[in-house]
């Protein structure tokens, strides 16, 4: 009997014997018991190179929950240890702009800088050092108050943060190295020229380091000595020990010293510089070199050598990543090597349109995998060419284009996805595109507007609509184009209008006037007032809304639509870049103020905050009239 049951069912036969009642009891209890045992689903565990990808999506568009969700679930792959976590904390500050969270965090930068940080986290604490201590000041053009207050709130407390730069070359960090060098009691002229030709030509400092740099201010020194060198080695300060050791005869000793200098910096750039040097000796001077050392050499040589193992180690830059990329080999070295991306520059795509148009057309024209790791990389390309308050031109507008369109490829689009297309859309129109480029965008957003259109998605597709509406169109086919897309919208809107509230409502009245249509036209989609029905509107005469946007346009639409709902209300539109008395007042003096944190600026947000004592600023999800009147109305209701 067992073995035919075994034969039929498989698995283990059990069998039983004595009374068989209490069998059947037991049984019983025991299928009861396993009934209410709940059941339990085995999640697949996703490659750390996508979540980590949708992480840096997520504080892109600022998105804290999902950001943090995507953290706890980096945790749970039981990869990171107590310092990778301090890490991730930094990163998810810094990407949501609580730069004074970090800088004011006195024993979190103390005990990292002690640390052989991550390129990225070196830049992130020094970001947020310098925009918290020296931003007002370097706008000021006082360069001796900035220096003053650089040694004062940064240099003294964290002097291991300039141990090494790891090549990064991101504006602020680039600016805190240089005030470093300043500050020193010998400054070398040819560490100060370096730094000064890393800062972008447009950078607004740039004139308070033309003036900091002078001989006048400090005392540099344009020759290099050997114990200048060893006591900068022996500081920790391995930029600067690096470039006067290379700047002397080498010897024994430096040689020794300037592999162990190599290895920390942990660059191409210093790897190949190390090299060059060594090759220039005479070959009696590199047999007198002890064994280990002669090892070592090799093995930097090696990395060049072995593309198997170091594929990712020998790109230096975006268009040799891109080329390599497009090459389909070894694409989990390549496509980690975006680690490195803020040691690459991209003036140079910024002032030559052939290089940009380049770059685009080997990304453009990937498959499987290696596409797959370009979509990826797309939350570092933008970080690298349009974060920072970089401003978009004709030439990156390419690159612009281009992650516009793979991200529209993905086969699922998230929220995050969605605010990511809308500042890139933004930077795009900003530029101004020709009529091919806009029916391309236009076709881009139906094919996205078919795949989202839904009540939770409602506010970023008005968003968009009003921002086609008040940018300028190229042709009448485009005209025509964005017709059809807010008319797709209203189509959409149909089988949902019961859910619709006023704050809804109105963007669509609005952008009937902007497209010239009948009001009629929406269907479904009217106004209590136009379908006749009354509703108790909130009593807000003599109160005051303040609006915080840096979309202007937005905010007066959202100005006229509150004044028309609420008769009697007043509302005062703010603009200010940095912190400013006006600001600070219309805080104070506000009843309701809503903040449009996806179209502002640090300063803006830290000098309401201060002045907001004790009650929430209303945050609006997006930049345009919709998401602001959505975010008042949802207040003003609860």
């Amino acid at each position: 009997m067992a073995t035919a049951m075994r034969q039929r069912f498989g698995g283990t036969v059990f069998r039983f014997s004595g009374e068989t009642a209490r069998i059947a009891e037991r049984l019983d209890v025991y299928a009861r018991i396993a009934k209410l045992r709940p059941s339990t689903a085995i999640m697949p565990v996703r490659p750390v190179g996508a979540i980590r990808s949708d992480f840096e999506r997520a504080l892109l568009v600022q998105d804290s929950k999902r950001a943090e969700a995507l953290i706890v679930e980096l945790r749970n792959t039981g990869r990171l240890n107590e310092e990778n976590l301090k890490y991730l904390d930094v990163r998810l500050k810094a990407g949501l702009g609580l730069w004074p969270q970090i800088a004011r965090d006195h024993w979190l930068i103390k005990t990292l800088a002690d640390l052989h940080m991550p390129g990225q986290i070196l830049a992130d604490l020094t970001e947020a050092l310098y925009r918290t201590y020296l931003d007002d000041l370097e706008a000021s053009g006082n360069s001796a108050a900035l220096l003053s207050a650089f040694e004062q709130q940064i240099a003294k407390p964290y002097p291991r943060l300039f141990a090494t730069r790891h090549g990064v070359k991101t504006p602020r960090v680039v600016k805190a190295f240089l005030l470093f060098e300043c500050g020193r009691a010998q400054p070398s002229a040819q560490i100060l020229a370096d730094l000064a030709a890393l800062l972008p030509p447009d950078d607004p400092g740039l004139a308070v380091y033309k003036e900091l740099t002078a001989p006048s201010v400090v005392p540099i020194i344009t020759a290099t000595d050997q114990n200048a060198a060893d006591d900068a080695f022996d500081d920790g300060q391995f930029d600067r020990a690096f470039a006067q050791f290379l700047a002397l005869p080498l010897s024994k000793r430096s040689v020794q010293r300037l592999i162990s200098c190599a290895l920390v910096i942990g660059t191409e750039e210093t790897r190949l510089a190390l090299l060059e040097k060594i090759d220039g000796a005479s070959s009696a001077f590199i047999q007198g070199l002890a064994e280990p050392i002669r090892l070592k050499i090799e093995g930097l040589r090696s990395i060049g050598d072995d593309l198997d193992t170091t594929a990712a180690a020998k790109i230096t830059g975006w268009m040799d990543w891109a080329e390599k990329l497009s090459c389909n080999t070894y694409l989990a070295e390549v496509a980690s090597a975006v680690e490195d991306m803020l040691t690459w520059d991209v003036t140079s795509f910024a002032q030559n349109e052939a290089l940009s148009r380049r770059f685009v057309t080997l990304l453009g024209n990937l498959n499987n995998e290696a596409a797959t790791a370009a979509r990826r990389a797309v939350p570092a390309i933008y970080n690298a060419f349009f974060s920072s308050g970089q401003a978009a031109n004709h030439c990156t507008k390419l690159i612009g284009t281009l992650l516009f369109d793979l991200i529209v490829l993905d086969e699922a689009i998230s929220g995050t996805d969605l605010e990511l297309l809308s500042m890139l859309l933004s930077q795009i129109l900003t530029v101004g595109v020709t009529t091919k480029e806009y029916g391309s965008l236009l076709q881009d957003l139906e094919d996205v507007q078919r795949r989202i259109g839904s009540y939770t998605h409602l506010a970023w597709s008005l968003d968009v609509c009003e921002m086609l509406a008040i940018a300028p169109v190229p042709s009448n086919d485009g005209r025509e184009a964005r017709l059809r897309l807010f008319l797709h919208l209203v189509s959409q809107t149909q089988g949902f209008a019961h859910r619709l509230k006023r704050q809804d409502l109105v963007p669509f009245e609005f952008l009937c006037r902007d497209f010239g249509l009948d009001p009629e036209a929406l269907g479904a989609i009217q106004s209590p007032e136009r379908r006749g029905v009354d509703i108790e509107t909130p009593d807000l005469s003599g109160k005051k809304i303040a609006i915080y946007t840096l979309a202007e346009a937005a905010g007066r639409r959202a100005k006229q639509a509150l004044e028309e709902m609420f008769p009697g209300v007043s509302v005062d539109i703010n603009s200010d870049t940095v912190a400013t008395a006006r600001l600070a007042s219309l805080a104070k003096t506000a009843d309701i103020f809503v903040f449009a944190w996806k179209s502002s600026s640090h300063q803006a947000f830290y000098c309401v905050k201060d002045a907001w004592v004790d009650r929430d600023l209303i945050m609006a999800g997006g930049k345009g009239t919709a998401s602001i009147l959505r975010a008042v109305l949802n207040f003003i209701n609860d």
